[in-house]
């Protein structure tokens, strides 16, 4: 409850009245609020984890052509 991942949020989807709320239509998944709480009150689900790892091997299982854009 000390508010510093409410004022870090780079998305504004923690309010500073009640940083134990989010606003699941404004955050970005960033996880910067996990990464700087110090008290370890934020976490990742393992849902998230295990859906986030399933989309992340999708668009890494093949090879993909390179693009120029000039």
């Amino acid at each position: 409850q000390c508010g510093r991942c409410a004022t870090e949020c780079p998305a504004n989807a923690i309010p500073k009245e009640n940083p134990g709320v989010t606003n699941k239509e404004r955050c970005i998944s960033c996880m910067h609020c996990v990464s700087i709480c110090p008290n370890h009150a934020r976490e990742i689900s393992k849902a998230m984890v295990s859906e986030t790892e399933k989309r992340i091997e999708a668009a890494c299982a093949g090879r993909k052509e390179n693009k120029l854009y000039l």
